[in-house]
């Protein structure tokens, strides 16, 4: 009958389901925002009626939608603001000058020029530009040039006026003033002192971040992209009211999302009345960011301060995300994890090691006992690979990204983007997780490379598990929110290379068509 029938059905298609009953079909059917049926394609009759939306896959791929379980959607919006200096849209300092220059044409005079993602190693000149490169573009506008790993900037000279950076100014903590080697000035470049420089930098208005975020969430669904995870070490109640906000807007930021809270918020949070999992399948609060390093500028925070917030925030019943970017922070967060599991222990705590892109085999087995979730981002092995050959000892490169590790040790894993840090194509991550391979096409240590399907299951079920959601999402399972993507190609039938050039088709969201190519 009519009103049994689905709302949606995809058919003709090579469906992976991730859902161990069930892992592959040809059909999927779905009635208001949840999946009824997962089958072959002789249900189609049975399932379909007058009002049914049908749409043949013509044997392209259908999986469940990506879950990119750490990013910063807010700064992809600011970023996707900015003048657009990636290796995609520049290749030379002389290109990063003609982008800025056309810029400041249309830019009333002395209003913020901010340009972002470019990086070094791609550009012709192999250097960074200077303060005096963007002084010959605009030299009657403030600008602010940021590097891809957001923790170096390149400022003109009236920038560095306006944020106080003078040739007597010190260095920070954890942070350096380039200078000219003979007279001492700033050259403009600024190493790990961007939080503080952008303190001094107007931020954008409510009109123009939601203008950003609306392209942000637009580009995450041409990805296939249907949840997102928002690691930001300083997330608090402004952020999460601010989210309400995109959310109480039809069709503003229609991804789902998860909000990790900095340690430093979780007070206001909790006098709030929020917890871990408050909010809904569209909007929820997610664990604490455990980010010392980044918050205090110190890049190895004392191990005390590590633990007590920590326990803090373990006793407060949330989920633990450190932030884990080389081996002194893996040992300080897997020693803080062992002592909030002796004080308070908690079996399924799902507490998570962000980033972990440094790993010796030693500590595979602390990390096995205490059963951390590890979220990783490979795509920085793909465009930072070519500086991680020339720093990091060829015998040890196995110890980079280490997911085939991961993976064997019994960890959970879940891949993600750290966008905008990196790009947030999903087929980028898991193209490098199973390839190994840097931008240029050298392979680093090709052992920790890993299947297309642990790839595309880690991008979706993982990121689903690391947020306590696979109850609700990350398989295509009959009760689940019907959060699909098409591919256009199997990725387990193309050639590893060409990973990377598989395309979302359509994306899904509770049922209902939000992007299509």
């Amino acid at each position: 009958m009519a009103y049994n029938s689905a709302d949606l059905v995809l058919y003709n298609a090579q469906i992976f389901t991730f859902d161990e009953k069930n892992m592959h079909a040809e059909l999927v059917a779905v009635k208001d925002d949840k999946i009824i049926a997962v089958t072959n394609k002789s249900e189609l009759d049975s399932l379909s009626g007058p009002n049914t939306r049908l749409i043949d896959c013509q044997g392209m791929t259908v999986i469940p939608g990506f879950n990119d379980a750490h990013c910063h959607p807010i700064g992809q919006a600011i970023t996707l603001l900015h003048i657009d200096c990636s290796p995609f849209a520049v290749k030379s300092i002389t290109d990063i000058k003609h982008e800025i220059r056309k810029r400041a044409q249309v830019t009333p005079l002395g209003k913020w020029l901010r340009a972002a993602q470019y990086n070094e190693i791609s550009l012709t000149e192999k250097r960074h530009p200077t303060r005096w490169d963007l002084d010959e573009a605009a030299p009657d506008h403030p600008v602010i040039l940021v590097h891809y790993s957001a923790g170096t900037c390149v400022l003109n000279s009236r920038a560095l006026r306006l944020v106080g950076i003078a040739k007597d100014t010190p260095d920070s903590a954890g942070g350096k003033i380039n200078r000219d080697p003979i007279t001492q000035e700033p050259n403009g470049i600024i190493f790990g002192m961007n939080a503080n420089v952008q303190k001094g930098v107007p931020s954008v208005d409510n009109e123009e971040l939601e203008k950003g975020i609306k392209l942000a969430s637009l580009q995450y669904l041409s990805y296939g992209i249907t949840s997102l995870q928002d690691a930001g070490w300083n997330n608090n109640l402004n952020h999460w009211q601010t989210y309400q906000r995109f959310k109480s807007k039809d069709g503003l930021l229609p991804n789902r999302l998860s909000m990790l809270i900095g340690s430093a918020a979780l007070g206001e949070i909790t006098d709030y009345g929020l917890s871990m999992g408050s909010g809904d399948n569209q909007l929820r609060i997610g664990g604490v960011k455990i980010a010392l390093d980044e918050s205090s500028g110190h890049p190895h925070p004392p191990q005390e301060d590590i633990n007590h917030h920590a326990l803090q925030a373990h006793l407060a019943g949330f989920q633990l995300a450190f932030h884990v970017h080389d081996q002194y922070n893996l040992r300080a967060s897997l020693s803080a994890l062992k002592l909030v599991l002796r004080e308070s222990p908690r079996p399924f705590h799902r507490h998570r090691l962000e980033h972990c892109m440094v790993c010796t085999p030693d500590l595979l087995e602390p990390m096995a006992r205490l059963r951390p979730m590890v979220v990783t981002q490979p795509s920085f092995l793909h465009y930072g690979g070519e500086d991680f050959m020339k720093t990091v000892p060829h015998e040890k490169l196995h110890c980079l990204f280490p997911i085939s590790s991961y993976h064997r040790t019994g960890l959970q894993v879940a891949l993600s983007s750290d966008s905008p840090m990196m790009p947030s194509n999903p087929l980028i991550g898991i193209y490098t997780a199973v390839t190994r391979k840097e931008l240029h096409g050298q392979v680093l240590a090709p052992e920790e490379g890993i299947s297309p399907m642990d790839a595309l299951r880690m991008y979706t079920l993982g990121g689903a598990y690391a947020s306590f959601e696979e109850g609700i999402k990350g398989s295509i399972t009959p009760g689940k929110l019907a959060d699909l993507v098409i591919l256009s190609s199997n990725p387990n039938q193309v050639e590893p290379e060409e990973l990377k050039d598989i395309k979302a088709m359509m994306t899904i969201i509770n049922g209902k068509v939000v992007w299509e190519r």
